[in-house]
This record gives structure tokens, C-alpha cells and sequence, in this order.
């Protein structure tokens, strides 16, 4: 296989250079396509007007770029620079840190792999469920086969499969569920400080999360041991709830003109 690798930790990270290891160590062949720092939670923005500089460089012995954009530019970016050597899949990751139900709106990861394939090419987001952990050696390897079972069970242009593993224990299996934990949805939570010079600073706190997780979500199964595996999409819409048929919506109120 060809593989591209995305991420949005920056080519420096831990995560993709195990993988970009792991990889030529089972006889792929790897191109890099990755931002020049850390750009994680940046979602799926992509650069429209700020041209974007692609810098040479190598990871052990795997070539690609260093790009100074988003992870999505680095994903549509780099299939453009491959354009004559097509990439049989893109792999964003592995991640430092889990992508798990409401989490995958804010990632990254997740969404450069949604923007290679949204470009046509087949991807996958890989995570490790840990901040502080520094083995990715599991994620690797799992990675790796569900590279070609990705390829062997082909998904429509603009989904992406989307793999969480554990950290520091030997996973109990790869576990598919598309019910996604309600990480995320919580109030707006900030914790205020005032400087010397009577600035007032803003630092995002999470807040406690109410909503119930259900017992098959990602997020519960990945801590029982799992590495989970769910099929993201680009269509947002809200098709499980309760909507008006399609068609004119009829207002009571009077638009003013």
C-alpha cells in the first residue's frame, strides 16, 4: 500500500512517527503530509486565502512535508502533491489523546481524514485513548490492519472510519459501534482571572457533563478495553430527530416587511 499520513499534532509527534515506523516496517510505502506544529482542535477549517508553504523533510526514512496550514489543508495538500504517485489510503493520527463522540467535532485528526476522503481518497482517524501515555505501539499495529480492512470494505466518498484504542493495556478486541458518546455537551464553562493591569483573561473549563452514556458508545467501550471503531460522515444533517416533512415550512408568525 501507499499511505499518506495526516495528523494534526504537527510532524514532530510521537504518534506519527511510530506510525510512519510501523508502517515501512511491514513493507508500505509512506509520504507525510503534516502540519509544522500542533494543531490540534482547529476542526475542519481549511485555508482559502493565505497561500501555503510546503517544507521537504523526512521522518526516519519517509518523505513528505511539513505544511504550514490546518490538517485538512494537509490532507487535501498532500493528495494534491501525490497527484502522480495516488495514495492507496489516508491514516490521520495516531492521535495523542481520544476522539470520541462529541470530541470529533472539534478534532483535527478526524477531520483531515474527512477531508482526504471528501477528495476521494480513503481514510481512517486513529487515536490513542491517553495524553500522557508515550506507547503507541498497539495503535500502531491496529492501525495497520484496519488499513487493509478499510480497503477490503470500501465506505462511500466522505466517511471515514475512525479508531480509538486504549492506552497501556492490551486491547480485549476491536469492538464497531455508531453510538457515539455525548462527550462535549455540556455548558458554557470559563474560568475567569483579571490581571494586574485589570485585563480580564478567559481560560475554557469543561464543565460537568450530565448527559447519560449509553453502555455501547465509543467512549464507554474504549474505557472497558476496547478499540473502537465507528464510521463517520460529512452529512451532518439531523435525520433521528423530529422534523417537519420535506417541503415548505408554513410560519405562524408575520414576517415584516
Amino acid at each position: 500500500m501507499h499511505i499518506l499520513l495526516v495528523n494534526d499534532d504537527g510532524y514532530h509527534a510521537d504518534g506519527i512517527r511510530c506510525l510512519a515506523r510501523v508502517l515501512t516496517d511491514n513493507g508500505h510505502c509512506v509520504t507525510v503530509a503534516a502540519p509544522d506544529r500542533e494543531r490540534s482542535a482547529v476542526s475542519h477549517a481549511i485555508s482559502i486565502t493565505p497561500p501555503l508553504r510546503a517544507r521537504e523533510i523526512r521522518i526516519g526514512q519517509v518523505p513528505g512535508w511539513a505544511i504550514d496550514g490546518t490538517p485538512a489543508d494537509c490532507a487535501r495538500l498532500g493528495l494534491y502533491l501525490l497527484r502522480h504517485d495516488k495514495p492507496d489510503i489516508c491514516v490521520s493520527g495516531i492521535n495523542r489523546g481520544p476522539n470520541l463522540g462529541g470530541a470529533c467535532i472539534y478534532s483535527g485528526t478526524v477531520n483531515s481524514a474527512m477531508e482526504a476522503s471528501m477528495a476521494g481518497c480513503p481514510a481512517i482517524a486513529s487515536s490513542l485513548d491517553s495524553f500522557t501515555s508515550s506507547d503507541y505501539e498497539q495503535a500502531a499495529r491496529l492501525t495497520l490492519e484496519m488499513c487493509a480492512w478499510a480497503l477490503a470494505h470500501p465506505l462511500r466518498r466522505g466517511e471515514i472510519y475512525n479508531l480509538n484504542v486504549p492506552a497501556d493495556t492490551a486491547a480485549k478486541g476491536v469492538y464497531f459501534t455508531q453510538v457515539l458518546a455525548p462527550e462535549f455537551l455540556t455548558d458554557a464553562n470559563y474560568q475567569e482571572f483579571v490581571s494586574d493591569y485589570n485585563t480580564r483573561y478567559y481560560f475554557l473549563d469543561d464543565g460537568p457533563n450530565t448527559q447519560p452514556y449509553p453502555e455501547n458508545s465509543d467512549a464507554v467501550m474504549c474505557a472497558k478495553g476496547w478499540a473502537t471503531v465507528s464510521v463517520l460522515t460529512w452529512d451532518i444533517s439531523a435525520r433521528r430527530s423530529a422534523l417537519p416533512d420535506e417541503g415548505e415550512l408554513r410560519l405562524t408568525a408575520r414576517i415584516n416587511k
